[in-house]
């Protein structure tokens, strides 16, 4: 993926992550409980994109 590709898919990640938590009930939940789950969801993304890297999987269009 070019470099502009990656900064843009970023862009869009953080818009829709906005967008999500905008009308959400996570403003009820407190601070603490939020950084949880925002933790939580970070190992799980992160892991699986170490998962698809290491394993070399690739989508040929």
């Amino acid at each position: 993926m070019s470099q502009t590709a990656m900064f843009m898919s970023a862009i869009s990640l953080i818009g829709c992550l906005i967008l999500v938590t905008r009308n959400s009930q996570l403003h009820s939940l407190g601070a603490g409980k939020t950084m949880r789950l925002v933790a939580i969801w970070a190992a799980i993304i992160i892991g699986l994109v170490l998962i698809i890297q290491l394993s070399g999987f690739r989508i040929q269009p």
